[in-house]
């Protein structure tokens, strides 16, 4: 509708100032006497359409300001009161920012701003798991290398796709309700990311660049894990452990994974030979070498669990020091261990895995004497990894947010558990004992019956918390 009110006819300086105009042209006399020059006036039909151009923006901005005011109250009332997602099922939707849309400057956040799954995935992938605490000597030459190339994601399909199978598959894992959709976006960034790194390796100048390797380290990443998860073997084929790792960093986590190459050398070297059911004393010189170097390696781990630094020892807590709610979740012995940190943690599992590999190699083709000190062994590793899991999952036995604050965990008596733990060990802790808790399994022929109990009722708790299910 056109204004009916009659518009002033003041000059633009007046009006600004709300000051009565005496309308003199071409100036006014109140800017001549001020010494200032007069803008002049706007003629009448050119003011009557500014001013409907202005409301008609008004009018827009009003309408877009309440529709923001309500797509914002509606989604702070479903949201969860953290960013990170809820492993909880009941929970439908993503959680929302807490910032309002709209603000007092008149600043306005219109509703098709609102962050997309993929923003979400991304940033809950790396804020968790690649930006987390941990404890730099775990670290592998790896992943605490990627914000390096966050720059390069725009401009790099290989890594960009790479990255994105990994955030929508762990997102996926947290969030119950949004999996099946997740799984899609997994599927078709895998795809994508498997078509880029074809196209790249046909381009010699692509093949040496940091952001190649690393999208190949993370899709290696990804289908080791989905593999582990699915039951499926990992190739054991020597020739793929042969990579001396040169330039990785010296560390006690490196150090583990020398030992551990050459551990996969002698195990698939074993299976392609075929080891006799009894071949002590064995006449094959094969057969005697690689037994000779399994004890070896055995002593290679022992002194590695001697050299590594004082603060990585865990430190035992009797049975008595244990909150209750952590003994009804579970502890299968008198004790259990405490750990500067989840990451030293995973790293001790991974070498109790690893060594539980060699001495049943060794148990399975020993004399008896030295058979049954293997089985001794063996059966202490998997006393270990079993005292990792109250520190690992406190009292956790269903599915929760991540960064719940309530969860109980035991401690060193006399101190409170560190608030980075409260993150870490729900991100990784229950993940990180998949594959120790499946080598139990895997060497239950040499395992007390309590000892397969516990594994068999905490795989179930696991399974349960990270909502996995068994593979067809």
């Amino acid at each position: 509708m056109p204004h009916t009110g009659k518009p002033s006819g003041g000059c633009q300086i007046c009006k600004q100032r709300h000051v009565k105009c005496d309308e003199t042209r071409p100036a006014c006399l109140k800017c001549i006497k001020a010494k200032r020059i007069c803008p002049g006036y706007i003629e009448g039909l050119d003011l009557v359409l500014r001013d409907q151009n202005q409301a008609a923006k008004a009018g827009a901005e009003r309408r877009h300001k309440a529709r923001a005011q309500k797509t914002y109250l509606n989604a702070s009332s479903s949201a969860s009161s953290s960013a990170y997602p809820s492993r909880s099922k009941s929970s439908t939707s993503l959680s929302s920012p807490t910032a309002s849309p709209f603000s007092d400057d008149g600043l306005i956040v219109y509703s098709s701003l609102v962050e997309s799954r993929d923003s979400y995935a991304h940033a809950f992938f790396v804020s968790a798991y690649v930006l987390g605490p941990r404890d730099i000597r775990t670290d592998h030459g790896f992943l605490e290398l990627l914000p390096y190339l966050f720059d390069k994601l725009p401009s790099n399909p290989v890594l960009s796709s790479s990255l994105a199978v990994l955030c929508h598959c762990y997102f996926g894992a947290w969030n119950p309700s949004i999996r099946n959709a997740e799984n899609f976006q997994v599927q078709q960034s895998y795809s994508k990311a498997l078509s880029a790194l074809r196209y790249a390796l046909k381009n010699p100048r692509h093949c040496v660049t940091d952001e190649l390797l690393m999208a190949v380290c993370l899709l290696n990443f990804f289908e080791v894990n989905k593999a582990l998860s699915r039951s499926k073997p990992v190739d054991n084929a020597p020739e793929i452990w042969d990579d001396p790792s040169e330039d990785m960093p010296y560390n006690p986590a490196t150090s583990l994974d020398f030992i551990g190459r050459d551990t996969a050398n002698l195990l698939a070297r074993a299976a392609e030979h075929g080891l006799p059911p009894n071949p002590y004393p064995s006449d094959n010189q094969i057969h005697t070498n690689i037994l000779l170097e399994a004890e070896a390696l055995d002593a290679r781990y022992a002194q590695w669990a001697e050299e590594v630094p004082t603060e990585w020892l865990p430190f035992s807590v009797p049975r008595d020091s244990i909150p209750q709610e952590v003994l009804d979740a579970g502890v299968n012995n008198h004790y259990c261990h405490i750990y500067s940190h989840t990451s030293v943690c995973s790293t001790w599992n991974a070498w109790r895995v690893q060594r539980m590999r060699i001495l049943g190699l060794l148990a399975d083709y020993q004399e008896i004497e030295l058979k049954d000190d293997a089985i001794l062994h063996i059966q202490r590793l998997a006393d270990d990894i079993h005292a990792s899991i109250p520190y690992m999952l406190g009292n956790k036995v269903k599915p929760g947010e991540m960064h719940g604050m309530d969860y109980v965990y035991p401690s060193i008596p006399g101190h409170s558990v560190p608030a980075s733990h409260y993150l870490t060990a729900a991100a990784y802790g229950g993940l990180n004992l998949w594959v120790p808790m499946r080598a139990i399994l895997d060497y239950r022929r040499y395992m007390r019956g309590d000892q397969i109990l516990f594994t068999v009722e905490q795989f179930h708790r696991i399974m349960k918390l990270y909502d996995v299910r068994m593979p067809q």
